[in-house]
């Protein structure tokens, strides 16, 4: 194995290290080696890393650590928060955040001239829009394009379709990215809601000011910046909330256990939750499918998104309570 020396403390030598790790860099690596370091330094994590590039743990550990052995340095720091950068580690990351977005749009522009209905589309969305409808349209979309395989990536952040970490997002947003292109496939208005246990037990609000007379379920602080959470935490005092959660999923799921009454969008049902009447002020949220501008002509990312807003729009739990607009270009 090739051992490249760390940059001495003495200035004079820091210029010497940093061509023996280019002539390295220019001998031994490859963009797969750079794509699993940057995935890295900007998670600060082998799994947020895993997750942004779509593999499983022990696949980055393995990448990184033979990365590691070929370089001949450490990359990073194995801290008890996470992964951190050596100074060796940023003089490479400088080097590679510059090639990162020429690359990427290289493989854009090919994949952009690709007009075959197979191959892989990685969809970036919402937990509760993947299991509760997207994983049910999978089906029929296969059945129609058999020769398309679709993957889910789901987690509590946006995936960047700049660096290709997603081909396709469906994401509940007002403001989606300038720099995308897509559709807004439905407005959803926010409603009140309980689960019909807790109905039958302790009744439900008949209108927002008899609100103040039932348990609440909230948002966390990281959470609160959703606009009707914000609301609620504005209008009611503390000792009001019976619980508070960071995710949609958790506070539909604390609203079903029965432990108060809360606020979710339209998309959010099941058939133990009951949608008493809508949010006042009115609050009216709005669903996207997004992609990067280079993918818009990929025939398999066309007729994926086509298939999905089709399906969001003519489904009977979505599609009473939502309004569907026109696609933006």
């Amino acid at each position: 194995m090739m051992r490249v020396a760390g940059p001495a403390r003495n200035p004079q030598h820091a210029q010497a290290f940093i061509a023996r790790a280019q002539a390295a860099v220019a001998e031994q690596l490859d963009w797969n080696d750079l794509r699993y370091f940057l995935a890295i330094a900007r998670a600060g994590s082998l799994a947020g890393a895993a997750q942004a590039l779509g593999v499983n743990h022990s696949t980055v550990f393995r990448r990184l650590n033979a990365f590691e052995d070929r370089l001949g340095v450490r990359l990073f720091e194995r801290l008890p928060e996470g992964y951190a950068p050596t100074p060796e580690g940023e003089d490479i990351r400088r080097h590679a955040e510059a090639m990162d977005e020429p690359v990427n749009a290289l493989a854009r522009s090919v994949a952009g001239r690709d007009g075959r209905l197979s191959g892989r589309i990685r969809l970036t969305t919402a937990s509760t829009l993947a299991s509760d409808y997207v994983a049910g349209y999978v089906r029929a979309f296969r059945d129609r394009y058999p020769d398309i395989q679709v993957e889910i990536a789901t987690g509590d952040h946006d995936f960047d379709l700049n660096r290709r970490e997603a081909d396709v997002a469906l994401r509940a947003t007002q403001s989606p990215p300038e720099q995308l292109v897509g559709r807004k496939v439905l407005e959803l208005p926010w409603y009140v809601c309980a689960g019909k246990e807790s109905i039958a037990r302790h009744g439900a609000p008949a209108s927002m000011a008899d609100l103040g007379n039932f348990p609440l379920i909230g948002a966390d602080d990281g959470f609160v910046r959703l606009p009707p959470y914000a609301w609620l935490r504005r209008t009611f005092a503390e000792g009001q909330f019976a619980a508070r959660a960071g995710d949609i999923a958790t506070i539909r799921a604390l609203t079903l256990a029965g432990l108060g009454v809360t606020v979710l969008p339209g998309d959010q049902y099941c058939s133990e939750l009951v949608h008493l009447f809508p949010v006042e002020p009115a609050f009216v949220g709005q669903l996207w499918l997004l992609t990067h501008p280079d993918l818009r002509h990929v025939a398999r990312i066309r007729s994926f998104m086509d298939f999905l807003a089709e399906s969001l729009r003519a489904d009977p739990r979505i599609a009473p309570r939502a309004l569907p607009v026109a696609p933006r270009s």
